[in-house]
């Protein structure tokens, strides 16, 4: 009786401890996020502005890597810099020009949708200076911004290493239709989905046998 009330403590303490270090993944500061931006409130033809813009000194490398849009996305109005691909497959951000810019054509009035990944060597390479990516709503003219009159919906500071401190990325939302949500890697997902496999077998385990 000792040996089997044991056995359930170690498994119980085990499990929460494999739970807390999932946690612990799943809320430390993540590369890709889940970004969505309601236009209900809007109709008509307008625009979405994607900017990855380095900051005026030399910047280390930074990537931004966009995928899996929804929405009613029109056709291209104009890129500049260095950014390639298409929508809706992905889009991929570079730092290393002066400018780098993804115009698109939209129809208002639903949601938008897309996932946004960060990488590049700004994670382990020290600099003074960061990298901005920025979208921004703008009506039909391609000249005044919806959501937030003064420009971005939501921007992400990417700042690199720089003596003790780690780099770090920053998401900020300057409108209440612009929401940003972390995803978690798939090595957290991983973890998570093996924390809870485990604790379905813990509690099978503690299921009656019922006689024959």
């Amino acid at each position: 009786m000792l040996t089997a009330k044991f056995n359930l403590t170690l498994r119980r303490a085990v499990l929460a401890a494999l739970l807390a270090g999932s946690s612990s993944l799943a809320l430390a500061d993540p590369l890709g996020y889940h970004v969505e931006i309601d236009t209900s409130a809007f109709s008509g033809a307008g625009f979405l502005d994607f900017a990855f813009i380095a900051g005026n000194s030399p910047a280390p490398g930074a990537s931004a890597t966009l995928s899996n849009f929804s929405g009613a996305f029109g056709a291209l109005e104009s890129q500049e810099g260095n950014v390639s691909g298409s929508v809706p497959g992905s889009l991929t951000f570079g730092n290393s020009g002066a400018y780098n810019d993804w115009f698109h054509n939209v129809t208002l009035g639903g949601k938008f949708a897309f996932n946004i990944v960060f990488g590049g060597e700004f994670l382990n390479t020290a600099g003074n200076a960061g990298t901005t990516f920025g979208v921004g709503l703008l009506d039909a003219s391609g000249t005044a911004y919806l959501g937030n009159v003064n420009g971005n919906l939501l921007q992400f500071e990417l700042t690199p290493l720089n003596g003790g401190v780690p780099a770090s990325i920053a998401g900020s939302t300057y409108a209440n239709i612009a929401s940003i949500s972390a995803v978690p890697e798939a090595s957290e997902w991983l973890m998570l989905t093996g924390g809870l496999a485990l604790i379905g077998f813990a509690l099978r385990r503690r299921q009656p046998v019922m006689p024959a």
